[in-house]
């Protein structure tokens, strides 16, 4: 059993090796079957592990499954509340300054929840199918998109619009290599600059996944990506938040790539510390909110209660993990931008402005950034 989720029957090949492993790849019954970017996918029928492990890693990665760990299936589900969003008036014109890649939006009669508005930008493919169990309540992770996009307004000021990429599976919680490097590069080429990825894995061998490393490599150094850490409680890198870009030099600053922020929770209930759930390690850029953070969530009345239960579902929730921490961070980020200030100029105005954290392990303690 590999630690690791990744599509079965399915490699990936950059584009300069096909030659190379081609003879090989047919040898165990894999083939070209199309790809994004300079990157092929191979399909074949003989496990995934045993073809690289005879390989030995030269050339070929498993196309990576990421997902929505402990969200949907564990103790982090969203809880129903008495508090709400106050709607915000739509200003004369939205900027669209941040893409979200999640599962996509709920529509109800045709339109997305009041608190998005018109403030969110779709296609009709990033739209969600709610799929209901026998009780007729939402199966699996069809409002995390709706979620995600709400906390990044909810932060953001009323002029600021995102850009919605469905490409997580709304009942599974899963979303492949390949599917995301393409969101993303759908949204570089539609000129977004800040993009929050609100999922994680890990990985064959704890390589960075070859499509989406590409993908982010092909974005301006004036972008940032902002993703969250995962919520397994482990101090283990995890992707993609876990990707570095071009060289890491203690103490410099990489401006020829994208910058990638990866975000964990903290729980404030107290005093303000790491989240139980959280990853941690000194991987993570900065920590946020990250406990019974308040967002959009289905429609009044839906999911159906018990007659007796309070609070009641009222087209809002409180949901817990560093998927909306990093929406709150992708969020200030954007508040802050303009004409005048890149992405990643704000993401510095954010960090700098930013409290601290400490965190505490094996190897002592240490101060790191907690946006509150």
């Amino acid at each position: 059993m590999t630690r690791y989720r990744h599509r079965a029957g399915e490699l990936l090949v950059h584009a300069d090796d096909c030659a190379a492993l081609r003879p090989e790849l047919a040898a165990f019954g894999y083939h070209p079957a199309g790809g994004a970017g300079p990157l092929r996918r191979f399909t074949g029928t003989r496990p995934v592990p045993e073809v690289l492990a005879a390989l030995g890693g030269r050339g070929a990665s498993p196309n990576h499954v990421f997902g929505l760990d402990r969200i949907i299936w564990g103790d982090l589900r969203p809880r129903p509340t008495n508090n709400k969003l106050t709607p915000v008036p739509a200003a004369g014109h939205i900027e669209v300054r941040a893409g979200v890649i999640d599962t996509g939006i709920v529509l109800k009669d045709g339109e997305p929840h009041e608190f998005l508005g018109t403030r969110v930008r779709f296609d009709p493919e990033d739209t969600v199918r709610v799929v209901r169990g026998e009780d007729g309540n939402p199966v699996g992770s069809a409002g995390h998109g709706t979620f995600v996009a709400g906390v990044v307004l909810a932060h953001a000021g009323p002029a600021v619009g995102v850009r919605m990429k469905g490409v997580i599976d709304e009942q599974s919680g899963d979303a492949e290599d390949l599917a995301v490097a393409n969101a993303i590069d759908d949204l570089r080429e539609e000129g977004v600059t800040l993009i929050n990825l609100s999922f994680s894995g890990q990985t064959y061998e704890d390589q960075p996944p070859k499509a989406i490393e590409a993908a982010l490599a092909r974005l301006s150094p004036e972008t940032v990506v902002v993703a969250s850490a995962g919520n397994r409680g482990l101090r283990q890198r995890v992707y993609p938040a876990g990707i570095k870009l071009g060289p890491t030099v203690a103490g410099q600053v990489d401006d020829k790539h994208a910058l990638v922020l990866p975000i964990g929770s903290a729980d404030v209930t107290l005093t303000p510390r790491v989240a139980d759930f959280s990853n941690f390690g000194p991987w993570i850029a900065a920590y946020a909110d990250g406990v019974d953070v308040l967002g959009p969530y289905f429609h009044p009345g839906y999911p159906a209660q018990p007659p007796d239960e309070v609070p009641r579902f009222n087209g809002y929730a409180v949901w817990s993990g560093t998927s909306f921490s990093a929406a709150i961070v992708t969020g200030r980020i954007a508040a802050l931008m303009s004409p005048d200030v890149t992405a990643r100029d704000a993401a510095g105005k954010v960090l700098a402005a930013a409290g601290s954290l400490t965190v505490s392990d094996v190897n002592g303690s240490g101060e790191v950034p907690f946006v509150s």
